[in-house]
């Protein structure tokens, strides 16, 4: 199965922005939890804020790393071209 590099981007570029939501809310979950408890109704604890805080470390420096490779592949194969 080939998935198509714009394909690949616009997976990339959706799942990132995905991530750095998350990654705002589990921060903001570990600093302000009282407020996010409140308004999670229990769900989101700062305990469980910072474990997700931490787990999405990797992943989204995988996914960031990518994006920029392929947003830079794009840009030198659009040099090459004379575009």
């Amino acid at each position: 199965m080939k998935v198509s590099l714009h394909k690949l981007k616009v997976i990339t570029r959706w799942t990132l922005f995905a991530f750095v939501l998350l990654y705002i809310i589990s921060g903001f979950g570990v600093l302000y939890y009282n407020a996010v408890e409140k308004l999670t109704f229990g769900l989101l604890t700062k305990a469980l804020s910072y474990k997700i805080h931490v787990s999405l470390l990797i992943p989204f420096s995988v996914l960031l790393i990518t994006h920029i490779y392929l947003s830079m592949k794009n840009i030198i194969n659009k040099e090459r071209l004379g575009i």
